[in-house]
């Protein structure tokens, strides 16, 4: 595997200075964008995790008023999903024609959703709804933060469609080639999917760090539920920002082998996690709860079924799809 990282088997290797610099920053301002999401996901799904704890202790009328007041943090990280998507499409697609339609959808449904949330919260102080531009909660300025964070994504949106056609006639750095009609449906809601577990799991494993207790006997079944939570956001990550620089011939040729790297390292983990967890059956519930809100406001332990699953579906995912371009390979060789 350590050709694996030779500079032949990366795309940047083909660019100029220009193409390179232009390569970096739309990487960057991903990144940006997928570290916002994570936290914005995680505060959404505590608010939410609210509502279903009002919901099962028979106070419906709360959970609603929940809702309702917590209406601008679901805005927020939806509006946050969507640029992360815009970005992702616009870096990875290879048709000018439809990078820049989607753009401008995009951009459109961006500063849509950065309007509704202000004029969400504009409505809710003439209402009575908010006592105060700065409640203090859920957060210290909330909810004049999600108004001054819409304005930002006012700015982006505008930039985007004011800038969009210069910044499309100029990218030249596309890392894959257009996905099937037919197959793009099923790809990009995989893809979609994944990425929220990776933001879950991306965010969990940060804040755990500073809310799960190593202490009291759950010292294995913490590091288990971090490490489960760690594998997930590095292995989008390492897709994202690795696999996808990689040239045609490279992926060919390491695909099976990053497959089955993954799989050992995804059951290995799986295994330390279930072994950890006969020793603390209590582990998730006094553990876990900070970072799997959802799933414990009811306890059900749903989510991290689905953390511990996901590493392993891609990885023989990846691995499947290897052998089948291996395969293929052959057969033209032949």
């Amino acid at each position: 595997m350590k050709d694996l990282f030779s500079k032949e088997n990366f795309l940047f290797t083909n660019f100029d200075k220009g193409q390179r610099r232009q390569s970096v920053i739309v990487a960057i301002i991903m990144m940006v964008l997928f570290v916002a999401a994570a936290f914005c996901f995680m505060n959404m799904l505590y608010c939410f995790a609210d509502m279903v704890g009002s919901i099962v202790s028979a106070s419906a009328d709360v959970a609603v008023k929940d809702l309702l007041r917590s209406v601008p943090i679901f805005l927020s990280f939806f509006m946050t999903l969507w640029t992360l998507l815009m970005a992702h499409a616009f870096f990875r697609n290879v048709d000018p024609e439809r990078r820049a339609r989607s753009l401008k959808k995009d951009a459109i449904a961006i500063l849509a959703f950065a309007g509704a949330n202000i004029l969400y919260v504009i409505v809710g102080l003439i209402m009575g709804k908010y006592s105060s531009i700065v409640e203090g909660s859920p957060s210290p300025w909330f909810p004049l933060d999600s108004v001054l964070y819409s304005l930002l994504f006012v700015a982006i949106g505008v930039l985007a469609l004011v800038f969009g056609g210069k910044l499309n006639a100029n990218y030249v750095v596309p890392s894959r080639g257009p996905i099937v009609k037919k197959a793009r449906f099923g790809y990009c809601l995989a893809i979609t999917l994944w990425m929220l577990v990776a933001l879950f799991c991306f965010a969990g494993f940060f804040i755990g760090l500073f809310i799960i207790d190593f202490l009291h006997g759950y010292v294995a079944y913490s590091i288990g539920l971090l490490l489960v939570y760690f594998i997930n956001a590095v292995f989008f990550i390492v897709w994202e920002f690795f696999y996808n620089e990689l040239n045609e011939e490279a992926r060919a040729k390491f695909l099976r082998r990053i497959g089955i790297t993954g799989l050992i390292v995804s059951v290995v983990v799986a295994d330390y996690y279930f072994t950890a967890l006969g020793f603390n059956l209590d582990g998730p519930a006094n553990v876990g709860f900070g970072v799997l809100p959802v799933a414990f406001a009811a306890s059900v332990n749903i989510a991290t079924m689905v953390v511990v699953a996901t590493p392993i579906i891609v990885s023989v995912v990846a691995l499947v799809k290897g052998i089948r371009i291996r395969r293929q390979i052959k057969k033209q060789e032949n």
